[in-house]
Order: structure tokens, then C-alpha cells, then sequence
């Protein structure tokens, strides 16, 4: 039994518009005469309100008995209750009674009591509005405009044992201190039957913790509980084993009166269809992130010199059309700087172009020191050429870092295969001139290259609009 108490909004909580004239009634009565007479409100009221009042008076023991009692009521109940008291009432109805007239005598202001109790497949629930009054001698009375709830049995019926989806009502069953330990099944429908390998007329009246098995009553009942408690709706899934088999269920839990609903339908095959379509999505992302880093990978293998690790020609030309696009943008200069080590072809002839390729992966780390890592730009584009990319550094200040490198080049031993190897470079400087076709700024680069080649090796050479000029004569440079 479940009892709701409204002391206010009385019109709307109430079914029906019975409630709302006799209330009108009262409050008229109220307002004239400073309270209502039990004996003016009947008088005032229409029969058809008349048959469902009872009116009710304290006894000597502190209870309440029945003065009245509407002949709607009695035929509702199938019993006329006048002269008796409110003790000989159930004992579930009997103390929500007593609590709503408590409740009505503390505030002495009408209120609506909805008692409501569970029965299978039904839910019965009695409406009372109840009145503080006295009578013309100024007795207090309590005066109650009492209706049964109705509902549509037959399509609550048909609709529980129809559906697809097991259902259970479950009434709650109370401890000592008040609070649901377990629950009694009120009803079960055939796929509920089905599912727990029983019958509905068998599971009726049967303690919720003996018919399910153990595994989903331990999962199950604390949310039922919770439901029942606190007058919440719960839905979740529930993993279940069910005949030896790994299952899943989706549990819908509603509350309803002193006890909740039950409904779950068996989604084990949709579950593992959904298990199934993750594990294929993942390994979907798997193979998209294996693809993207071989991708990766080959753009890199692509765009690197396998011997040195640095770039190579083609990573070259790309990073120089960056540069080209940058410094158009920015109107900042750049220069690259091309690098060729000197008679590198006896060395070869003379240690084994195992030794050629450990000088090659030594000049290399040294570019890469002696230059700015986060800025400079190093490639391999050729068997010994190199071509250096710098950043933000007019003509004068590429010709010192070239000069620089030369001086590295010359003034560090090689140790290749076995044999210490001396080594000189040559290399020729261009600064960027605003020309469009980066290819046309290597090709001059390349040219102060072998003018420096032609001029006696181990030397600078830079081009710029004048003249070429030797820059391995001694001149006066900022340094960079």
C-alpha cells in the first residue's frame, strides 16, 4: 500500500470535477460562516456528491468512527462501515488512513489522500478529499469525498500477457525498521514464465529471491529496491548467465504503488551483433593507423637518403619551393649553399666505397652540427653533394657559413674502413633573387660550385648579380 498526500493544487492532483465543486462548497461555507458545518455541506451538495461522502468522528479511545458512510461508497467496498471505526479496517489501509487524518488534523486544511495497493495484473487505489469540519454543536469531524479508481482491466491484462517482453510486478515486503528486504511477485506474464523455467499461476505469491537465480537476483535487487525507495525509474542491462549460456537483458524497473514493475527483454543477440561491429570498427582503425604509418613511413623513405638519414633531392626541391613561397610572403632573403667534397672519387678508388660511405655519413653529421637544426635545412642530392637551405641569411652571412663548413671539412679527420682521410669541400653560395623557378636558384648555386671547383678546390665561391666573385679571398664579412 502506498499512500500520496497533495495539500495544495488540489484540483489538479483530484480525477475528476466532483472534487473541485464540493471543494467550492467548503470554501464558500469557510468564508461565510468562518468554518464548515458537516450538516451545511451536506445540505449544499447534490446528491450524486452525497453518496460518496463519509463523515467520521473521534472516539473515546482516540480512534475514528464512521457516522456516515455514502451508499457509493458501501456498494463500492460491498460493505456499509457506519458505526464502525477506522480499526476495522486492513491493516495497510488502516494505518494510511489513520496517517492522511493525522496529517488533515495538523494543518486543518483540506487535503487529497491516494491510497494505492497492487493486485495481479491491477491496480486498485482509492481518491479521498478530505474536509476539516465540525458539526452544529462543534464537534470536530473529518469529512471525506471518497471514489475508487478505475481502470481498463481487460487491455492492462491483455496488453501484460501479450507482450514480447518478460514482465513482473513485484510488491515490496518491509523489515522492522521499514525498509524492503524482499519482494513478493504480485504477477508474471508467460515470457517472465518462460524465461526463469517456470509457470505465472506458480511464480504468484512467490518471493522474488526464490525465483530468480541467484546471479541476476544479486544484481537485480538492489536497483529494485532503490526503485521502490525512492520512486525512481531505472533502465539498464544487465549481464546475466541463463541455462549455462553468457546472456544480456534490458531491464526497464518502474515504480507502482508500494512496489515496481519489472519489464526486460533478451538482447543477447543484438549485443553481441553491436560486441562484434566494435571489434570490427577497432580493427578497421587498427589496419586506417598500420596504413597511415606505412604511408608515413614510405613518404619518409621517399624523401630521405638512406645512407645519411638526411633529406634528399626531392625533399630538397620541396622544402626550397617552401622557402621561395615564404620569402615572397614575408619579403625576408634566404640563400642556399651547395657543398661537393673534393677528388672524392680516388677516395673510393683508393679505401672502397665502404669507406666512401662512412666519409659521406660523417660530412654529413658534421652539416648537420654545424648548422642550425631548427632552421637549416641539409640534403644529400647527389653521390657527394650536399645542398643547404638558410633561413632568414642574406649573401654575406650564407658565405660565412660556408666558409665555416669548409674550414670543419678540412681541419677534421675522417677514420673510414680502417684509414684516417683527410677532406676538403667546395661550395658555391647563392642568395635568393626573387626569381619564381626555385630550380633556376639551384642551377646558379651549382655554378659558383664548379667555378670554385675550377678555382683550385677547398674554396667558397658566392653569385650575385655582379660578377662572380671568389669569396675564398681574404674580404671583410659580418659574422653569423
Amino acid at each position: 500500500m502506498q499512500i500520496d498526500i497533495f495539500t495544495t493544487g488540489l484540483e489538479y492532483h483530484a480525477s475528476g470535477r466532483e472534487p473541485a465543486r464540493l471543494l467550492t462548497l467548503f470554501r464558500g461555507l469557510v468564508e461565510q460562516d468562518g468554518r464548515a458545518s458537516v450538516e451545511a455541506l451536506l445540505e449544499a451538495a447534490d446528491p450524486f456528491l452525497t453518496h460518496s461522502i463519509e463523515v467520521l468522528a473521534p472516539k473515546d479511545d482516540g480512534g475514528w468512527r464512521y457516522v456516515r458512510f455514502g451508499s457509493a461508497i458501501a456498494a463500492a467496498t460491498g460493505s456499509d462501515m457506519t458505526g464502525l471505526g477506522v480499526d476495522a479496517l486492513e491493516e495497510a489501509l488502516r494505518k494510511s488512513y489513520e496517517a492522511a487524518i493525522g496529517r488533515l488534523l495538523r494543518e486543518r486544511r483540506p487535503i487529497l489522500a491516494v491510497d494505492r495497493s497492487l493486485a495481479p495484473v491491477r491496480l486498485r487505489f482509492w481518491e479521498r478529499l478530505m474536509l476539516p469540519c465540525r458539526n452544529h454543536a462543534g464537534e470536530e469531524r473529518v469529512v471525506s469525498f471518497v471514489r475508487p479508481g478505475g481502470g481498463r482491466d481487460d487491455l492492462l491484462r491483455a496488453v501484460f500477457e501479450a507482450s514480447q517482453d518478460g514482465m513482473i510486478v513485484l510488491r515490496a515486503t518491509r523489515g522492522e525498521t521499514g525498509a524492503p528486504m524482499d519482494a513478493e511477485i504480485v504477477a508474471a506474464n508467460a515470457k517472465a514464465a518462460e524465461y526463469v523455467g517456470s509457470t505465472p499461476s506458480s511464480m504468484r505469491d512467490a518471493r522474488f529471491s526464490a525465483v530468480f537465480p541467484d546471479s541476476m537476483a544479486r544484481k537485480l535487487w538492489p536497483r529494485c529496491r532503490r526503485v521502490v525507495e525512492e520512486r525512481v525509474f531505472d533502465r539498464f542491462e544487465l549481464d546475466v548467465t541463463h541455462g549455462g549460456v553468457d546472456a544480456w537483458l534490458r531491464v526497464t524497473l518502474a515504480p507502482l504503488a508500494d512496489g515496481v514493475v519489472v519489464s526486460f527483454a533478451d538482447v543477447t543477440d543484438l549485443k553481441n551483433a553491436l560486441i562484434e561491429a566494435e571489434k570490427a570498427r577497432r580493427a578497421l582503425a587498427r589496419e586506417v593507423e598500420l596504413r597511415r604509418a606505412l604511408e608515413e613511413e614510405l613518404r619518409q623513405l621517399s624523401l630521405t637518403d638512406d645512407l645519411t638519414g638526411l633529406a634528399n633531392r626531392r625533399a630538397f626541391i620541396r622544402a626550397l619551393r617552401r622557402e621561395t613561397r615564404r620569402a615572397h610572403r614575408d619579403d625576408t632573403p634566404f640563400s642556399i649553399v651547395a657543398a661537393d667534397l673534393d677528388r672524392f672519387k680516388a677516395i673510393n678508388d683508393a679505401h672502397g666505397h665502404a669507406a666512401g660511405d662512412e666519409a659521406l655519413i660523417a660530412i654529413a653529421a658534421l652539416f648537420t652540427d654545424a648548422t642550425r637544426r631548427e632552421v637549416d635545412f641539409v640534403a644529400r642530392t647527389g653521390g657527394e653533394e650536399f645542398m643547404l637551405i638558410l633561413p632568414r641569411t642574406d649573401l654575406a652571412a650564407a658565405v660565412v657559413t660556408a666558409e665555416r663548413l669548409r674550414g670543419l671539412v678540412a681541419a677534421t679527420p675522417v677514420s673510414a674502413n680502417g684509414a684516417i682521410l683527410r677532406l676538403t669541400a667546395s661550395f658555391g653560395v647563392k642568395e635568393f633573387d626573387g626569381s619564381a623557378d626555385p630550380r633556376a636558384l639551384v642551377r646558379e648555386a651549382d655554378e659558383a660550385l664548379y667555378r670554385a671547383k675550377r678555382g683550385g678546390r677547398d674554396c667558397v665561391v658566392a653569385c650575385q648579380p655582379e660578377p662572380l666573385i671568389d669569396a675564398s679571398a681574404p674580404v671583410s664579412l659580418p659574422t653569423r
